[in-house]
């Protein structure tokens, strides 16, 4: 999994590349690389954290709670979460899980 960052004054946004899935077979890589980035959004003046979902075809439980303790994260100090780009799956997931109610889906 590799990720590509573009950084404004009041925006991050992390663009995932070359994996189709976010799940336990590969959740440790992913919080180990989205981790400096989220704790570096927290520090600083940014107010959204954007992913990109563009490559993303699947996402389990696990995966849903790392994003949920990301949102935690960030709420603690306003900042919003979005994810941009996701595919009907993913939006039938957080449709029935009830995250597209406090986590923002475009």
């Amino acid at each position: 999994m590799n990720l590509d960052i573009k950084k404004s004054s009041s925006q991050v946004q992390i663009i995932f590349i070359d994996d189709d899935r976010i799940d336990a077979t590969n959740l440790k890589e992913i919080q180990s690389l989205l981790s400096p980035y989220v704790l570096e959004i927290q520090k600083s003046n940014v107010k959204e954290l954007e992913l990109d979902f563009t490559s993303i075809n699947f996402i389990d439980s696990s995966g849903l709670a790392m994003i949920i303790n990301i949102y935690k994260k960030l709420l603690e100090k306003d900042q919003n979460l979005t994810i941009i780009n996701s595919g009907t799956f993913i939006q039938e997931i957080f449709n029935v899980t009830k995250l597209d109610t406090f986590i923002n889906l475009r």
